[in-house]
């Protein structure tokens, strides 16, 4: 149990501090991040103490991901995490309503997918709203998906000439909206009754979740690097501001080491999550401290209604298209290891397929 804390005490400054744009003023968070980038962060490793804690830390993410392949490895661990995979199917669903949910919220609030992105910045910034108003009731309801979809596209695009590069943080919005383009939704929805079923695309659907974690990874990788490594000012706001390292047990005493660490964290956990390794683990511990920065930040809840949707689906879904598919044994009995990230773990794995 210990070596558990150890490990959530690492994760926690990512999650403690991975909104800055949510408890920074508005005005500071635009100025320093639209400033020069800087390494300042890296200074950290200047003091001994830091270097050889930093050690200490990744020794101990090694041990838990070791012990993490062990109990996946484990009878229980395969009956745990088959267990999950039965409900798979409530997965899709989870994302869709709350993407649907995430874009009604946005837009009563005047602002586009983050509380840090007004609508305002847009031409025509009235009918932008209405726009997401009227994507998100056709999502929720199933009603011409793929149009609701396309829409959302093409704002999600306008939004890189409003807002720049920092659309890439957003990603996760990105990669659900093609999904929803690709196999629109054919579940509880008013187009399955003026469709039918899906025709088109069948053989890629096992890779829906594929894509939408992807890009949720990258949306995770690309925040840490660039607001977190490039613009450390911010996050060191955030832990002085919030006086995280009074936190003595769970936070170092630097405060450049906790942003240092937040930014390196990150970015592993976006890699994780993109390449699929230890994917569930990361996942956990994730929505664990999202969580947690709700209620300690007192942060608005819907800009991570998504986060929840995805989050909740990559754990119920079987791990295809990712390296756990490779390593863990119940998936080797199934195909050689090249054909492996590519198919369902078993004969059943078509009912964790997005249904549509």
């Amino acid at each position: 149990m210990i070596l558990v804390f150890k490990i959530l005490e690492f994760f926690l400054p990512t999650q403690a501090s991975a909104h800055e744009a949510y408890v920074l003023p508005h005005n500071t968070f635009w100025g320093d991040l639209g400033g020069t980038t800087s390494l300042h962060a890296f200074d950290a490793w200047k003091d001994p103490h830091n270097v050889r804690l930093t050690l200490i830390i990744a020794f101990i993410i090694l041990v838990v991901l070791g012990l993490n392949y062990l109990f996946r490895e484990s009878s229980i661990g395969q009956k745990f995490f088959s267990k999950l995979e039965e409900y798979s199917k409530l997965g899709p669903h989870l994302v869709r309503f709350t993407i649907a949910a995430a874009l009604f919220f946005s837009a009563a609030s005047n602002a586009f997918l983050g509380p840090e992105l007004s609508i305002d910045s847009f031409p025509f910034s009235g009918i932008v709203r209405i726009i997401l108003f009227t994507i998100s009731i056709m999502v929720a309801l199933g009603f011409l998906t793929e149009l609701a979809a396309l829409a959302g596209i093409v704002l999600f695009v306008a939004g890189f000439f409003a807002f720049g590069g920092y659309m890439f943080t957003y990603f996760n919005y990105l990669g659900e909206l093609i999904v929803l383009l690709l196999f629109g939704m054919r579940i509880f929805s008013i187009d399955k009754y003026i469709f039918g079923p899906l025709r088109h695309l069948q053989f890629f659907e096992k890779y829906e979740t594929a894509i939408v974690r992807v890009m949720y990874g990258f949306a995770l990788f690309y925040a840490g690097i660039t607001v977190k490594l490039l613009h450390p000012d911010l996050t060191l706001l955030v832990v002085n501001n919030w006086h995280l390292t009074q936190f003595h047990w769970l936070f170092p005493s630097d405060p450049l080491l906790v942003t240092l660490g937040t930014g390196i964290v990150e970015s592993l956990m976006g890699l994780f999550i993109i390449f699929g390794f230890e994917l569930r683990l990361t996942v956990f511990i994730s929505l664990f401290y999202i969580t947690l920065s709700l209620f300690y930040f007192k942060e608005l809840v819907w800009p991570h209604l998504l986060l929840y949707g995805i989050s909740l689906n990559i754990l119920l879904q079987p791990e295809i298209f990712t390296i756990d598919h490779i390593l863990f044994s119940r998936h080797r009995k199934k195909k050689s290891w090249w054909k492996r990230p590519f198919a369902s773990h078993n004969e059943e794995g078509k009912s964790a397929i997005i249904a549509k």
